[in-house]
């Protein structure tokens, strides 16, 4: 079947932005409510559509939650969109699901297997189809995609099937798998796509579509603005520029002026939804672009934003009453912001009026971890009730040959404050740097289990992103990076090509020389056990708990741990002291300085403090005696699965919701 636009006159909507599969179901895309809102604004019309909600039903709840656990640089998602999108190209499916296995050993009982896998890559021709029809009937001139992560063949799967069902609709594709040569490639590599947008598209969207509008497909390169890919540069040549990898990157320098995103389409769409029941949503909501850390030191592992870590932010004077408008508008109180740091200047201006206004919101940041306590408990009163810190290790030699800026010391403050405090805190153990030794990982897994009662984050080993530090400088870190190895059964792609399409890359010597084992890394391995450990202890009843009170000039301390020497200690005199002082994690030196000048002996001072490292209640770490116990009382954490970005409610187990968490 053809569609023409001359069977259509009167098109029904000029614009038609996708949001298509793998992404998440509980949320509304802000990339694209943000592009219907400047449409709008233009008197352009506009849908948006999201055919990852109609995969959800196609696909059914338990592969959908397969599919969404599985890392995505396995290339899973995309490979199997591949029959729809590369109808001419036959990968070896057999040995791809046999390295998928190979690569994830410790796959859980509810992956899918190799007979679900293959028949899903069947049902997605059908599907593309489905949806293409389902996209063409509202008789758009333009059909475009947003592509991030594992969205891209799903993309181009969609957009061709346009092509071929509509020849004469308009295709655009962008997002950050389309950012400076992947979005070049994309271009040179699949022709029925029309436009490709590398970069920030929100500074010239209106006028790029208005004369799409006009022109269709055929502008001039006077008409193209800078960062977008058209079909004249297949006959011209492609622009480049003298920075980052020498292909534009569009950026919106000033983003104060731009309007909340409209989620009216997600929040429709979700009404008719079968497991309208089951997916609680969350407001995305963006605050700043870029990163102020990023700029000054940038992440030696980190490959988000591109070409810039121009760091830029909405006034603060603006942040809570944009919160208001919208969350009224959806009569929802779930908010995330999508910033990749928090601004630090919000704690002054923004969170105080949150506390004064009260307003009941439940709210997701991502902060740096090195925040002093006073700012944790500003974050906590204004309805922060989930962080992401950015922890990556508890060895500061690690976090060292990261760039983090912060120790592990720090972290484990965060760690304790947080708990007390009731934020919950997303983090992970990252591991596999260039340069690390095996020794700091058994130094760590030592002390691992005396801070059960906190939070665990997840044992991950170390991914390398296109635009990080490890990415643009390999040789200088000793690494040889080519495309994660199950790219080549997704794309047609010569290695050239793949070198320049994919965002996710692996150390051709590590692979090559095959999985590191227990022999290899003892500590490691004794670091990964003591993080399974941990999380098990919070998913099997009762959280372990660490907690202190003071009665009559002693602290009396519960503790339910497994590593607890003691059901319940009685600390007083000298013991008393370090600890307290201890709570704000001293350097020792000073610390004992403080007790000199109260009149203690080193000798009593020295017994104190290995009767506290004895009784498990103080760690030394980063030269410092840092205490562990909370102070009772303390406030509750969010259920595992109340995400302010959105969840989905699917009576799993609380193991499987924890897993979700972090």
């Amino acid at each position: 079947m053809t569609v023409s636009l001359e069977d259509c006159p009167a098109p029904g909507v000029d614009v038609c932005l996708v949001n298509m599969p793998l992404s998440g179901v509980e949320r509304p895309s802000i990339a694209l409510g943000l592009l219907k809102a400047l449409l709008t604004d233009a008197g352009i019309s506009s849908k948006v559509l999201y055919p990852s909600l109609w995969f959800l039903e196609y696909a059914g709840i338990k592969n959908y939650r397969a599919l969404e656990s599985i890392r995505p640089e396995e290339a899973v998602v995309d490979w199997l969109f591949g029959a729809a999108a590369f109808p001419d190209f036959h990968p070896d499916h057999d040995r791809f699901l046999q390295r998928l296995d190979e690569r994830n050993p410790r796959r859980g009982r509810k992956s899918l297997d190799r007979d679900q896998l293959l028949s899903l890559r069947e049902q997605m021709v059908d599907f593309i189809d489905w949806a293409a029809c389902k996209i063409l009937s509202r008789n758009p001139r333009i059909v475009g995609c947003t592509s991030t992560f594992q969205q891209h063949v799903a993309s181009l799967a969609l957009l061709r099937r346009v092509r071929e069902l509509a020849p004469d609709v308009v295709t655009i594709i962008g997002g950050a798998n389309c950012e400076s040569v992947m979005g070049r490639t994309t271009h040179k590599q699949f022709p029925w796509v029309d436009f490709v947008v590398s970069g920030e598209a929100d500074g010239f969207m209106v006028p790029l579509v208005e004369r799409m509008l006009m022109k269709g497909r055929n502008l001039g390169e006077e008409d193209v603005p800078f960062g977008v890919f058209a079909p004249v540069h297949r006959t011209v040549g492609y622009p480049s520029t003298s920075t980052g990898d020498g292909t534009p990157r569009a950026v919106t320098d000033d983003i104060r002026a731009l309007p909340l995103p409209d989620y009216d389409d997600y929040f429709e769409e979700l009404s008719q939804s079968l497991y309208a029941p089951q997916i609680i949503p969350g407001l995305p909501m963006e605050f700043s672009r870029g990163c102020w850390w990023g700029a000054k030191s940038h992440c030696t592992f980190c490959g988000l934003n591109g070409g810039t870590m121009s760091y830029r932010s909405k006034p603060a004077e603006t942040v809570v009453d944009d919160m208001v408008s919208l969350s009224e508008r959806y009569q929802v109180r779930r908010i995330e912001a999508v910033d990749n740091i928090l601004d630090t200047g919000y704690f002054d201006k923004v969170m105080p009026r949150l506390v004064e206004e009260g307003h009941d919101f439940s709210i997701f940041f991502e902060v740096k971890s090195n925040m002093k306590k006073k700012q944790i408990e500003t974050l906590a009163a204004a309805g922060v009730r989930w962080i992401q810190p950015g922890i990556e290790s508890l060895d500061s030699r690690v976090l060292r040959l990261m760039r983090k800026g912060c120790t592990a010391a720090q972290n484990l403050q965060l760690l304790k404050w947080s708990r007390q405090l009731g934020v919950r805190v997303s983090w992970s153990l990252l591991c596999g740097f260039p340069g690390e030794e095996d020794s700091w990982y058994a130094e760590m897994a030592e002390w691992l289990p005396l801070i059960s009662h906190l939070q665990p984050g997840a044992a991950v080993t170390l991914r390398f992103d296109r635009y990080s530090p490890y990415f643009t400088n390999p040789s200088s870190y000793g690494l040889r990076l080519t495309p994660s190895e199950l790219y080549r059964y997704a794309y047609p792609l010569p290695d050239s090509a793949l070198q320049n399409q994919v965002y996710f890359f692996e150390d051709e010597v590590a692979r090559d020389a095959g999985a590191v084992t227990a022999i290899d890394r003892p500590g490691l391995a004794a670091a990964r056990q003591a993080i399974g450990t941990w999380f098990r202890a919070w998913t099997q009843g009762a959280l372990p708990m660490l907690s202190m009170v003071e009665e009559d000039g002693t602290l009396i301390v519960d503790d339910t741990r497994a590593c607890a020497v003691e059901r319940q200690h009685r600390i007083s005199g000298l013991a008393h002291t370090i600890l307290k002082l201890a709570d704000d994690a001293l350097p020792e030196v000073q610390l004992r300085g403080r007790l000199t000048e109260m009149g203690c002996d080193e000798p009593s001072i020295d017994r104190s403090v290995d009767e506290l490292i004895d009784r498990r209640l103080i760690v030394r770490l980063d030269s410092r005696l840092i205490s562990l116990p909370l102070w009772r009382p303390h406030r509750l954490l969010p259920a595992p699965s109340a995400f302010p970005g959105g969840y989905f409610m699917q009576g799993e187990d609380a193991v499987e919701q924890l897993l979700a968490a972090i």
